[in-house]
């Protein structure tokens, strides 16, 4: 049986002295006289924002694109080019700066990817095909968008997913970790609702400008045409180029932070750093005594640890972490349930103007006379035309295919997630962690299984609304459960040497999720105008959904410890402390069941 202290192991599960115990307890004594800090908040949540708003800006940029550049292209290969292309960026951006952040610190580069971020969003705002098309437009979105995948947050993505998050998470007191966190989260589902609200804003003001409904109408001559085409290109440069905006604030923010004191310790081993930088971002918190005790403690020299830095990342020290002390297992549950969501996740998310186009549809194939005709990728309702000219006697435009993306986007999409992650954030303190993430994933997958069998009740029909509100309420779901969670649980539950780089492996997981489900809906969607496999892929979600509850149940610890107060439904966060003691510290320690076999033993009464 592994020798453990327990309560005293250290940042990579070794056994701590009692000297560092005690300036580990120095530091989170001064961390957690503190709660929830705006401060910090703001700098990982601009930063948040900014990834988001430009991941969904997608759905303005995609249609807009393909009108001006392949207007008569049917196939949406090149869609599939481009979002494929932001989530490589992010699977190779999260693994290279979770590895950074751990190897030379937290801040260090949170103020120079940003840089970077607004450099790549200018480039992808200023794209061209050249004089005479002597250059290939489709192949320098790819690289800029790969670029963007690299060091953006929400669409995976590199740098600003797992920094953002533990760095939130370090500087943090226990009490408060979770809601900011959550709150932090938060940024997702607005940046979204941005991104489609700055979408309506250009639309609404360049057709006010340039009459783009009457110069987009197939009726309209030559030079109409034209202006309409140089209207939609000047659309998607704009939605694109706005994304730059919260990143130059996101720079302001983050130049008045600074590693956190955790880090400093445990890794750097500088107790006075730590507590000096613990004190520029929460002031003087602590009573007079207890201050003047921290800082004599942090200022003699029997407290200063030698300088030379642990060494990361060597063969001997990977294998001690995560086989030999068995913290794959911890690293396997959270990258195997993030996978899991993200498949459904964005089966839903991204490029989801084409899924709601066909939850939303009302064309009858029988009473219309066959399926719709086949329309160019800017199109991304084949049933779009007669449903305007049903309703207002003229022909689809791009402009109709822009507005209705934004409208159904934000009705049924970006409303409810917004809603899911406000009461998360209330609720978040509440709900027991591991337990909520379980059953968040067993509720999704009843949801994506009756939605898909409403799809085929209600199909194509005036009840479609019945599948609109269902929808919904999955988004809703995602935000309240395992979305929200799949993304706060890396953060907490690993060693501070290894908690950037394990939350960056845990995401690109899901990025890779995400790329997977892309591939498939691509040819469904390509094959499929008319959605009678719509129903089919709900279902499919629901089961991946359920299979994510079984990874849960078996791979994730807890993260809570019991209630303070026996009448208070408040449940107590563990410490990073003491979740950093990782898989030994809770099976043996602490007497935990993580595990599909050691759950299955204990169930048969053998263990």
């Amino acid at each position: 049986m592994p020798n453990i202290h327990h309560g005293f192991l250290g940042p990579n599960g070794e056994v701590l002295t009692e000297q560092e115990r005690r300036d580990r307890q120095r530091l989170r004594d001064e961390i957690d006289l503190n709660s929830f800090n705006l401060r910090i908040w703001a700098v990982a949540a601009t930063g948040f924002f900014t990834d988001s708003y430009n991941l969904f800006a997608t759905n303005v940029i995609l249609p807009s694109l393909a009108f001006v550049y392949w207007p008569n292209e049917r196939s949406t290969w090149r869609e599939l080019l481009v979002n494929s292309m932001t989530l490589a960026g992010s699977i190779v951006g999260q693994v290279f700066f979770g590895w950074l952040g751990d190897r030379f610190g937290r801040t260090r580069l949170y103020g120079i990817e940003l840089a970077i971020v607004i450099f790549s969003t200018i480039g992808v705002a200023s794209v061209s095909s050249g004089y005479l098309e002597n250059m290939s437009i489709l192949g320098w979105l790819s690289i800029w968008r790969f670029v963007m995948g690299v060091l953006l947050p929400r669409v995976g993505i590199g740098a600003e997913y797992p920094l953002s998050a533990v760095i939130t998470t370090e500087w943090s007191s226990t009490r408060a970790r979770g809601r900011m966190i959550a709150a932090v989260f938060l940024m997702q589902p607005v940046g979204q609702l941005f991104a489609h609200l700055v979408g309506l804003w250009v639309l609404f003001g360049l057709d006010k400008r340039d009459h783009l409904q009457e110069n987009c109408s197939k009726t309209a001559d030559a030079i109409a045409l034209a202006k309409c085409t140089s209207t939609v290109d000047s659309i998607w440069r704009i939605v694109t180029g706005v994304g730059a905006a919260p990143a130059l604030i996101a720079i302001l923010f983050r130049l008045l932070i600074s590693d956190p004191g955790l880090y400093d310790l445990e890794v750097k081993k500088n107790l006075p750093r730590a507590l000096r930088s613990t004190r520029r971002v929460y002031g003087s918190q602590a009573n007079q005594n207890i201050q003047m005790q921290l800082i004599g403690q942090a200022n003699g020299p029997a407290t200063l640890h030698p300088p030379a830095n642990p060494v990361q990342f060597s063969s001997r020290d990977l294998t001690r972490f995560f086989f030999e002390q068995k913290n794959w297992v911890y690293l396997a549950g959270t990258s195997t349930t993030w996978f899991l969501l993200d498949f459904s996740f964005y089966g839903l998310g991204m490029g989801n103007f084409r899924t709601l186009s066909k939850i939303w549809a009302t064309w009858d194939a029988k009473q219309q006379g066959g399926n719709p005709p086949a329309v160019p990728s800017w199109n991304t309702d084949p049933t779009l035309n007669a449903t305007i000219l049903e309703n207002k006697g003229r022909q689809a435009t791009i402009y109709d295919v822009l507005y209705e993306n934004a409208r159904k986007s934000m009705l049924t999409v970006s409303i409810a997630s917004v809603m899911g992650s406000l009461l998360f954030i209330y609720a978040v303190n509440y709900l027991p962690r591991r337990q909520w993430l379980t059953t968040s994933f067993l509720a999704l997958a009843i949801l994506f299984i009756i939605t898909g069998g409403t799809f085929y009740a209600v199909f194509h029909t005036t009840n479609h609304a019945v599948t609109v509100f269902l929808v919904a309420v999955c988004h809703f779901g995602f935000n309240f459960g395992a979305n929200t969670l799949t993304f706060m649980i890396p953060a907490e539950i690993f060693p501070t040497t290894y908690r950037c780089f394990c939350h960056g492996v845990s995401a690109a997981a899901g990025k890779l999720g995400s790329v997977v489900v892309l591939l498939i809906l691509h040819y469904v969607h390509a094959s499929d105008p008319v959605a009678t496999t719509q129903g089919y892929i709900f279902i499919i979600f629901g089961i991946v959904m359920a299979i994510g509850a079984a990874f849960s149940w078996a791979w994730i610890p807890n993260i809570q410890a019991g209630r303070e107060d026996p009448r208070s439904l408040t449940l107590s966060n563990k410490r990073l402390e003491d979740l950093g003691g990782g898989y030994e510290r809770a099976v043996v320690g602490e007497g935990e069941c993580i595990g599909f076999r050691r759950k299955w033993r204990r169930w048969r009464g053998e263990d």
